[in-house]
């Protein structure tokens, strides 16, 4: 699953939402596209309340889920 992630311009921004992202129940893996504001989840069962409630405690917005 891709979702958009929006205020992710640089590496650090990467670490810190992969980071965020990869504590969550059922993500596996978190991979960050800086360039495209992009991330994608591997896992299974993910919560998007989740997903968003974490970016947004880490300064981030979630834009939603891409595909």
């Amino acid at each position: 699953m891709k979702i958009k992630v929006i205020g992710m311009n640089c590496n650090h921004c990467k670490i810190r939402v992969e980071g965020s992202l990869a504590r969550i129940s059922g993500i596996k893996s978190a991979i960050a596209d800086v360039v495209n504001g992009e991330v994608t989840l591997k896992g299974e069962n993910i919560d998007l309340e989740q997903v968003k409630s974490s970016l947004e405690s880490t300064g981030y917005t979630f834009g939603g889920k891409l595909d």
